[in-house]
């Protein structure tokens, strides 16, 4: 059993049961996989490995609550995109005029999968719960869950329940879902009955499903078979996209919504009038989360981010990256963009309506903060585990350069973790006790995964080339201008 001693360090991190945060000085030991003591003065037992923390912060790992892992594989090349242009260009396929995403080889998606969870551990976020949305076969399916096994991050693994559509235009069809749900059921019971979801021994990798399905209105009764029959067989975490529509009812009326639902965006709630507060109220009765993803949200016309206003309501919510083709990879990008659009969304409200300046901030660094770590944990009922520096929890932990460049000088470290900090402030990366990152590196060898990683991105590219993506995209607009979907 591998034992460290972070000493003379300041530990940062929010408080469970509450929105505030803790500051204070203290030694943190860590045994095997777990947070051990938490002490001022530990002295080091024989065979423990200390680790110098003096001027060092030490925090949570990051939790991402909503990403699409694969896409890093086409990091750099939607970043323009806007959600329809996403969905068409990249998401949508079938066997006559295919998508990006309908092209790809288990090969391709394995890369970006282990690539992306390499770059969230680089980054800090040592959680993640991963929607797949390319398990178009089972070989596509298991080349992404050993890449998920192999990086050594905490994932809740959630394969999608779809399929390619079979037309597109004038709307799509999925006139062969009953073999996809064939073998999607036969995976989910294979991949459940391992060690109760466990997919890997240590239980870092557990079992979620990703459930976003079109015809939904008409086939109630199979959307409740099919998602009683997942949790039947261990699947901890059920995730689905919410932007616009009318989901969240939908699911509290099929007697779906529960506390291992994970909705992500969500952003029909932001400022919701009283007539729309039953989709608030239906999240929190039912112990519902949201992933708010507002680097995003406010990219891609999803609509306003409402993290802060669940916090507020007192609704699980955490942060999420969403697409690594199109956003950053980091927890602490998200945490600035969620802060400061609820600040700046509330003054405008102060602005337009002739209100008195406010005497402080709405929103506090605590508040982003708690969603970047123990919020995420929570969404994912993981708070008995993660999100927080408390003996008995697991050692994903972080180890900040107090003194560097753009940390030096800074006397909160929650302050300073949320507005001055980027990975490179990162030292060290622990998760379940294990060094991922070390000296400002990451541990394993990371010249042979980007070497592959470029070239099969370049794969994809010479397949489809902007031109060809574009004149696909053209093609969903009739001569009005307007949206043929």
């Amino acid at each position: 059993m591998t034992r460290y001693l972070l000493k003379g360090g300041t530990v940062a991190t929010s408080v469970q049961g509450s929105n505030e945060a803790r500051v204070f000085r203290a030694d943190v030991l860590i045994e095997g996989d777990t947070i051990a003591r938490i002490e001022e003065n530990i002295v080091p037992a024989a065979g423990v490995e200390v680790i110098d923390c003096k001027d060092k912060w030490i925090t949570p790992g990051f939790v991402d609550t909503h990403r699409h892992v694969f896409m890093t594989i086409l990091r750099g090349t939607q970043c323009d995109w806007l959600l329809t242009e996403y969905i068409v260009k990249m998401s949508w396929a079938n066997c006559l005029a295919r998508s990006i995403q309908g092209t790809m080889t288990p090969e391709e998606v394995a890369i970006g999968t282990l690539a992306g969870l390499l770059e969230a551990l680089h980054n800090g976020v040592t959680t993640i719960l991963d929607h797949y949305h390319a398990a178009h076969t089972p070989e596509h399916a298991e080349a992404a869950l050993k890449a998920t096994i192999d990086s050594g991050a905490r994932v809740v693994w959630a394969p999608a329940r779809q399929s390619p559509p079979t037309r597109l235009l004038p709307f799509p069809e999925w006139s062969n879902d009953a073999q996809s749900i064939e073998w999607q059921r036969a995976k989910i019971k294979e991949w459940g009955s391992a060690d109760g979801g466990k997919l890997r021994p240590d239980g870092r990798v557990t079992l979620g499903l990703a459930y976003d399905i079109w015809n939904w209105e008409s086939a109630m009764a199979q959307h409740q078979e099919f998602l009683a029959y997942a949790r039947a067989n261990n699947v901890k975490t059920i995730t689905a996209h919410v932007v616009k529509g009318p989901q969240i009812l939908r699911w509290r009326d099929a007697g779906l919504l529960g506390p291992d639902v994970v909705f992500s965006h969500c952003n029909a709630l932001t400022d919701c009038p009283a007539l729309d507060d039953e989709r608030w109220k239906a999240l929190k009765d039912s112990g519902a989360a949201i992933g708010s993803t507002p680097e995003d949200e406010l990219g891609m016309a999803h609509g306003n981010p409402v993290a802060l206003d669940a916090l507020q309501r007192g609704v699980k919510c955490g942060l999420g990256v969403d697409c690594l083709s199109i956003n950053s990879g980091d927890i602490l990008t998200q945490m600035r963009f969620a802060l400061q659009w609820a600040r700046g969304h509330d003054h405008e409200r102060i602005h337009l309506n002739k209100e008195t300046l406010p005497f402080k901030n709405k929103y506090s660094s605590a508040d982003a903060f708690r969603l970047g770590t123990l919020g995420g944990a929570e969404a994912l009922n993981l708070a008995h585990l993660i999100g927080t520096v408390e003996a008995g929890k697991r050692a994903d932990l972080l180890i900040f350069d107090a003194n560097s460049v753009n940390l030096g000088g800074v006397e909160d470290p929650i302050q300073g973790v949320v507005f001055h900090a980027s990975s490179e402030d990162i030292e060290t990366v622990f998760v379940d006790g294990e060094i991922v990152k070390k000296d400002r590196k990451l541990v394993r060898d990371w010249a042979p995964v980007v070497k592959e990683l470029k070239q099969r991105g370049e794969d994809i590219r010479k397949r489809w080339p902007a031109e060809v993506l574009e004149e696909r995209w053209k093609q969903w607009y009739d001569t009005n201008g307007a949206p043929r979907f």
